[in-house]
């Protein structure tokens, strides 16, 4: 028992120092994943002095034929092309639409940007079509704290940058509370990036992928949890402590980077091919 407790604790530090490690070194990646020097650079409407992310993707089509999935955003109207699944546990009753829906095509300087049904802190800031769209929240002063903007920018005849970025007031959002906000955040985001792609693309949507993409992060949970166990209940631990540490990683590279599937399933079928593997 003496050794099963010591292992527990030891195997919750190395879990926690590679949790921290590993976030560590994603986070410079998703606060600007996809995005250029140049949209890193770029000055876009609303920004504001404290901290901030651009992340961005590129799309095979024109700005035209992006701009009417853009403006339909927001609760009540296309939704957040994110994982509805995950926004509706918190009840935001949100429905991602898979078709332009002409009702929502006209949003006006001013037009509210719901969460949910009774909470549209965000009011569209900036608009204008086929270059910007987006929101800003305000505090009780009516000052900005928190600028979500899209960019187009045309890339031959046939491509667009599709970029995002969102900025705070630091007054209002310290780095503390951004840091905690980013989280969930880059989940959804880079989802709604994916998302938005395939719908300007005109590929359909499909649950499939998503269902693909929760059962993978779900395995890699699975096979780092079944190596935690191994780890607290064989005497050999030195190898099933190792899978341990390797299904974390695992998991923050599918959460944090929104990987391909093909790739995600590179990474996650070793981690059952060794757990599974009679010497283990």
């Amino acid at each position: 028992m003496h050794t099963k407790l010591k292992r527990f604790f030891s195997g919750a530090a190395i879990a926690l120092l590679t949790l921290t490690i590993g976030y560590s070194l994603l986070r410079p990646l998703h606060l600007r994943w996809g995005a250029s020097e140049a949209d890193l650079q770029r000055a876009m409407p609303g920004d504001l002095g404290g901290s901030r992310w651009t992340r961005a993707i590129l799309i095979e089509a024109v700005p035209e034929q992006i701009w009417p999935w853009l403006v339909q955003f927001g609760q009540g109207r296309g939704g957040w092309y994110s994982y509805d699944w995950l926004e509706n546990l918190l009840g935001f009753d949100i429905h991602t639409a898979d078709q332009i829906s002409p009702e929502y095509q006209n949003p006006q300087i001013g037009t509210p940007i719901c969460m949910s049904g009774s909470f549209c802190p965000s009011k569209v800031h900036v608009m204008e079509p086929y270059q910007w769209f987006g929101w800003q929240a305000t505090d009780e002063s009516g000052q900005p704290v928190w600028t979500f903007v899209f960019g187009l920018f045309p890339e031959g005849a046939n491509q667009t940058r599709l970029v995002v970025r969102e900025s705070f007031d630091p007054a209002f959002m310290p780095p503390a509370a951004v840091l905690a906000l980013e989280i969930p955040d880059v989940v959804m985001e880079l989802k709604m990036l994916d998302t938005l792609k395939a719908r300007a693309e005109g590929r359909s949507a499909s649950g499939l992928v998503t269902a693909a993409e929760i059962s993978l992060w779900l395995a890699a949970l699975v096979a780092s949890l079944w190596a935690g166990w191994l780890f607290l209940t064989r005497p050999a631990w030195q190898r099933p402590l190792a899978f341990f540490a390797a299904g974390l990683v695992v998991i923050l590279l599918i959460t944090f980077i929104f990987l391909p599937l093909w790739l995600r399933g590179l990474l996650v079928a070793p981690l059952f091919a060794g757990l599974a593997w009679r010497k283990l």
